[in-house]
């Protein structure tokens, strides 16, 4: 081995080092138990030293699936993220890239550079910038942190594309195992949805206003996540289907595509729709122009999956509540008008932050300093004598709340302390059976306080025969919600306590003495948490520097999978749908803000800057 091997394997392994380390910390630091978390990540370790190529099918796998949120509470961290820690940490030592495995194409590299750039400055930026920033607030979007979380997407696809490379150079199939990991991702996020269907509306009812969340929790304060990351991984399902000499990538293919299109129409998304219809149009090309030297009946069945999904989604769109989302969406449009010129108002105009930004994670701060309307709600810990609380200052519809194990018999004792922190402070309370997005079943009342800024001892009882319904062991999720009584207001609550008729406890850290843990707020108002469109927020956050990176990888990764289409690769049509797709969704909505979608995302443009560089071999 060469001395600058030597150096390169020597700076593998103390960054091996580093990425367990994280890995551990996240295992410890999280709002789950540390031995199981550790345990599983452990057992994967341990699979992925023995089949180093195991992370294409895990990682996207574990993406779009593995998210606790709803019942953790965390959103600084998931168990994906732990599971990218730990691939990096064995392969680093396992399977270590070398020279040969970082790009050397020019615009690749100039592609990456500028990516990798504007990170960098938009995430100081954010971090280091004061506006709006208290050093109270226990919200993760208020934070000068916030810069980290979403920085953290786009970082760990950087930090896989090397052993991505690798694979391909080494095996020569590292974007067909791709696409099969995101296949069996979008089989899993299905698996969810039908449960989650089955138990709120029913698996068949496409009249239902019913919308699905599935394992989204980032869907919390708003988003279509799950119709953006059905859209994007569609393409590569479809493409599965016609990998050549490999049957089991063929039936995984057609399951996930069957699955993927049940999804796309169950969010009754119309971005979304429009998303997953074009970019399954560019695939279903792609695959056309890849398979015309077959000849016969081969070029048709390119089209079929696309003309299928194109007669679902219109017979859907004709129908219930997807028929009645159309009709208002000329007043939407409206909305999200309003939405960006009051986003756009409250920016620095000058020509530094027209180039850099105003910071990665700023806006939600920025609306709360300088806006009058769509003001994000803040809250915090503080503490005394008596221990710890929080406080709640309510600028939009916001619920603090927390999943709970419903006994389905009996009453629950709801017992808290609360204070009135502003004149009209009610405190309201429900039990519902919830998911994310909707609630049902709910019982529920309000505290009205006797004095201003004392606390008060209150309690409530409230039946549970209604709540928690099921089929066996799958059960509705139940949550109990804490609230502000109105617009306007601040509160503080502190020693939560909620019990059956036995005297059980049914929720977790009640005292708020492990911080946030276990608790997930809400907010039904998804204006005040982002500009509703993933290019102005760029420009926003990271100014033009940054929008042209996000464009110039995107635009090349297109480029790569229609040169590997072209040159008879059928996973290259899947690349370019799902870029494309990915792009439309960011017309009317922020993509991006969802840390594991970024990650899915930057990941599939690397696979896409990949086919680039090998088409120009």
């Amino acid at each position: 081995m060469t001395a600058a091997g030597t150096g390169i394997r020597l700076i593998g392994v103390i960054a091996a080092i580093g990425c367990a380390a994280l890995c551990l910390w996240g295992c410890w630091s999280g709002p789950l138990p540390f031995f199981p978390v550790a345990i599983c990540s452990a057992s994967y370790a341990l699979a992925l030293w023995r089949w180093p190529g195991l992370f294409l099918l895990a990682i996207p796998l574990a993406l779009p699936f593995l998210d606790l949120s709803l019942w953790a509470g965390s959103t600084a961290i998931s168990e994906a993220d732990i599971g990218v820690l730990a691939t990096l940490a064995v392969l680093l030592v396992r399977a270590p890239p070398g020279l040969a495995d970082l790009p050397h194409n020019r615009l690749v590299q100039a592609a990456l550079a500028l990516l990798l750039g504007a990170l960098f400055i938009s995430t100081i930026l954010g971090l280091l910038s004061p506006l709006g920033d208290t050093g109270q607030s226990a919200n993760p979007y208020l934070r000068p942190d916030n810069a980290l979380r979403l920085a953290k997407g786009p970082i760990e696809a950087l930090a896989l594309f090397p052993f991505l490379r690798a694979r391909q150079r080494m095996r020569g199939d590292a974007l067909p195992r791709l696409g099969m990991g995101i296949a069996l991702g979008l089989i899993a996020v299905t698996l969810i949805v039908l449960i989650e269907r089955a138990l709120f509306a029913g698996i068949f009812d496409f009249r239902s206003d019913y919308r699905v969340a599935g394992p989204f929790a980032s869907m919390h304060i708003g988003g279509g996540h799950i119709g953006a990351y059905t859209a994007l991984a569609l393409p590569f399902a479809m493409a599965l289907m016609f990998v050549r000499g490999n049957r089991r990538a063929m039936a995984l293919g057609a399951l996930a595509t069957a699955a993927g299109g049940y999804t796309l129409l169950v969010t009754f998304a119309r971005t979304g729709y429009a998303a997953g219809a074009i970019g399954c149009a560019i695939a279903g090309l792609g695959l056309l122009l890849t398979l015309w030297r077959r000849g016969g009946t081969a070029r048709l069945l390119a089209l079929a999956p696309m003309v299928l999904l194109l007669a679902a989604v219109a017979g859907a769109a004709s129908v219930g509540v997807m028929r009645q989302r159309i009709a208002i969406a000329a007043t939407d449009l409206v909305t999200r008008e309003t939405n960006w010129h009051s986003g756009w108002a409250v920016r620095d105009r000058d020509l530094l932050t027209d180039a850099i930004g105003m910071g990665l994670g700023t806006y939600q701060r920025t609306m709360l300093s300088r806006a009058s309307i769509n003001r994000p709600s803040d809250f915090g810990l503080g503490a005394n004598a008596e221990g710890a609380f929080v406080w709640v200052r309510m600028e939009s519809p916001f619920y603090l709340g927390q999943k709970i194990t419903a006994p389905g018999t009996g009453s629950a004792h709801l017992s808290l302390r609360f204070r009135a922190d502003t004149p009209d402070a009610g405190l309201g309370f429900s039990l519902c059976d919830k998911v994310l997005l909707y609630s049902d079943n709910c019982q529920s009342g309000q505290f009205t306080p006797r004095a201003l800024g004392d606390w008060e001892q209150v309690t409530a009882t409230l039946p549970l025969a209604a709540l928690g319904a099921g089929f066996g062991p799958i059960r509705r999720p139940v949550e109990l919600s804490l609230f502000g009584s109105k617009i306007g207001i601040s509160f503080s609550i502190r020693d939560v306590s909620l019990t059956d008729d036995a005297g059980q406890s049914l929720i977790s850290n009640g005292r708020f003495a492990e911080g946030m843990s276990r608790w997930l707020f809400t907010d039904d108002s998804h204006v005040s948490w982002r500009i509703l469109n993933v290019y102005l927020m760029l420009l926003f956050e990271t100014g033009i520097f940054g929008l042209l990176a996000y464009l110039g990888i995107a635009g090349l990764a297109t480029a790569g999978g229609i040169r590997a289409a072209l040159q008879g690769d059928p996973m290259g049509s899947a690349i370019a749908g799902s870029v494309v797709s990915f792009l439309v969704s960011g017309l009317f909505d922020h993509v991006l803000e969802a840390p594991r979608l970024a990650t899915l995302f930057i990941l599939i443009c690397g696979a896409g800057l990949l086919a680039w560089e090998r088409g120009r071999t």
